[in-house]
């Protein structure tokens, strides 16, 4: 059975503080009885999350495909610097803010340059316009940060907690669909 994944990500590169904001977001999604405030064995990575709690039926469109019958049905929060892909999904655009054109063919090296800390930035190959990574539109959706939050298997969220999350992060936000 495959798996997939929805991750709410800041358009900021570096998140101020993330490790904080990582535990306040928690204590927010905990006191909404959304997560379980334990950490488990609930996601699909090396480290440990979060498990789904009864509250999450309010927040989601079809609370009928919650995954609370799954062993993957977590959130899993990361506070260190992250490329949020689409996995088996890829990436079929990457447009330049400045010239608008889709530089996708292009070397993907802006990737490892951005993942290990040697620029925020993304130079186009066809206008040479330097700007922040997360001013590029990207499709499907992919997100650049420090801080991010991955719910596994989980339907999609209703926009008004979509709203509050990102009130809360203070910063816009993107959404990252992943499938692996």
């Amino acid at each position: 059975m495959s798996s997939h994944s929805i991750s709410i990500v800041p358009k900021k590169s570096v998140y101020p503080d993330s490790e904080i904001k990582a535990r306040e977001i928690l204590e927010w999604l905990v006191s909404k009885n959304i997560i379980k405030s334990s950490i488990s064995d609930c996601i699909l990575s090396s480290d440990k999350g979060y498990a789904i709690s009864e509250g999450a039926i309010e927040i989601v469109e079809q609370s009928e495909y919650l995954p609370f019958d799954l062993i993957v049905n977590g959130l899993e929060i990361t506070s260190k610097r992250q490329i949020f892909h689409t996995g088996q999904n890829g990436m079929d655009e990457c447009i330049c803010p400045n010239c608008k054109v889709n530089i996708v063919s292009d070397v993907w090296d802006f990737l490892d340059d951005w993942f290990e800390h040697k620029t925020n930035n993304l130079t186009c190959s066809n206008c040479g316009n330097q700007t922040e990574i997360n001013n590029y539109s990207f499709k499907p959706q992919w997100g650049f940060s420090n801080i991010g939050f991955t719910f596994w298997n989980w339907p999609e969220f209703k926009e008004d907690f979509i709203e509050e999350f990102q009130q809360k992060l203070g910063f816009e936000i993107c959404i990252v669909h992943t499938h692996i």
